[in-house]
Order: structure tokens, then C-alpha cells, then sequence
């Protein structure tokens, strides 16, 4: 059994939260609220050195990096449901994860990340004065692409269910608190709503990423 240090208050801490859930892993959790502070304790530190989440321990192999976990937990753990292990179908499902970290995480990043962390430490990080820039010069070319991929596809690999879904539905944990205009991109709009079916990612949903009128 493995040990999991993560909150579902992020991003990232959710989607290693979400794919346990969902491959029935039974696992130790360690709520770690990095936005009070808890990353740098000590104790944690001894953990991961950079005091980020998520964090996995498994028998003194400690792994960090998000999309990192999600392929061990898959691989060690699930049989490989959610991967694969035909090495071309395992690069399809990794070439979307390495594109989420190198592309499409940091763009939402610097899009979203003054209405989240209001959100987050509304006492110490002042409102934003405009909505978050859906229309961003370096984001809206990245939603275009996945739209246009899921035209006719399900999901964005082998035509199910896999880790890359979950890996991009990471960041898309604040699309609806945000106010994020699904109807200009239907295609995405459908593929979200058939991840956010799933019982393990409603039940990773914190109530601070609702959308207000849910």
C-alpha cells in the first residue's frame, strides 16, 4: 500500500486522488494543505525537498511529479487499466501527458492562477480586477487543438478511458468556478462532462471549485 500526500485542492493533487478512486486502489492518504504553509513543515520536506504536492511513498520509493504518479499508480498497481502496455499505446496516452505538462498546464497557469489563489487565501491574495483571459493568446490556440481532437473521439486516447484524461482534467478543476465558456468549445465541453461522470471525480470535487449556482 502506497501513501499518497495531496490535497484536492489542487490541480495536480487531485487527479493522483481521482485515479486511485477510480482503479479501486486501496491507499494512505496524507492531507497536505500546501497553500497554509503544511508543504514546508519539516516533516514533509523530508519528503519531497521542493514542499509541493502530490507526493507518493511505496516501501521507501518516494516518486513526485503528477503525471509521474498517475503512470506508477496505473503500473504497479492497476494492471495497467487506465495505460497500456503496447509501447504505441503507451506513447499515445504519454506523448497528451508530457503536452499537458509542457503546454496546457502552464498556460492555464498563468490564466487562472490570480482567481485561484483568491480563491484559496482570499485574506491574503486580493480579488482580480477582470475575470480570467479565456481568450489569452497562448491558451485559446490550446483549447482550440483539444476541441478539434475530441470532435470524434470520446476521450483523448485509444478510444477510452486512460491517465491522459485525467491529466489534462487536472487544471479544468477550477473551469467552473471560473467561469469557463464551454459553449465555445462543445467538443471539450462533452468530453469534461463524461470525466466529471465518473464517481472518482465527483467525489475528488472540493466545494470551493463549484461554480456558485451548482
Amino acid at each position: 500500500m502506497y501513501t499518497l500526500y495531496t490535497t484536492p485542492l489542487s490541480a495536480n493533487g487531485r487527479k493522483v486522488l481521482a485515479v486511485t478512486q477510480h482503479l479501486g486502489i486501496e491507499s494512505r492518504v496524507r492531507l497536505v494543505n500546501v497553500y497554509r504553509g503544511e508543504g514546508r513543515s519539516p516533516d514533509y520536506l523530508r519528503v519531497n525537498p521542493s514542499g509541493k504536492i502530490p507526493s507518493l511513498v511505496d516501501d521507501g520509493f518516494v516518486l513526485t511529479e503528477s503525471n509521474a504518479i498517475l503512470q506508477y499508480i496505473s503500473e504497479a498497481y492497476g494492471g495497467a487499466r487506465l495505460f497500456s502496455q503496447d509501447a504505441r499505446e503507451r506513447a499515445e496516452i504519454t506523448s497528451w501527458m508530457f503536452w499537458e505538462a509542457a503546454h496546457w498546464q502552464p498556460a492555464l497557469t498563468a490564466v487562472l492562477s490570480a482567481f485561484v489563489g483568491h480563491k484559496l487565501l482570499p485574506d491574503a491574495v486580493p480579488a482580480p480586477a477582470e475575470v480570467p483571459a479565456w481568450n489569452d493568446e497562448t491558451l485559446r490556440p490550446l483549447l482550440t487543438r483539444v476541441d478539434a481532437h475530441l470532435v470524434d473521439r470520446p476521450f483523448l486516447a485509444l478510444g477510452e478511458l486512460t491517465i491522459a484524461d485525467f491529466s489534462l482534467a487536472g487544471m479544468m478543476t477550477y473551469f467552473r468556478a471560473a467561469e469557463f465558456p464551454f459553449d465555445e468549445f462543445l467538443n471539450l465541453a462533452s468530453w469534461y462532462g463524461r470525466l466529471e461522470a465518473f464517481p472518482a471525480w465527483r467525489d475528488t470535487q472540493v466545494d470551493l471549485w463549484k461554480h456558485d449556482r451548482e
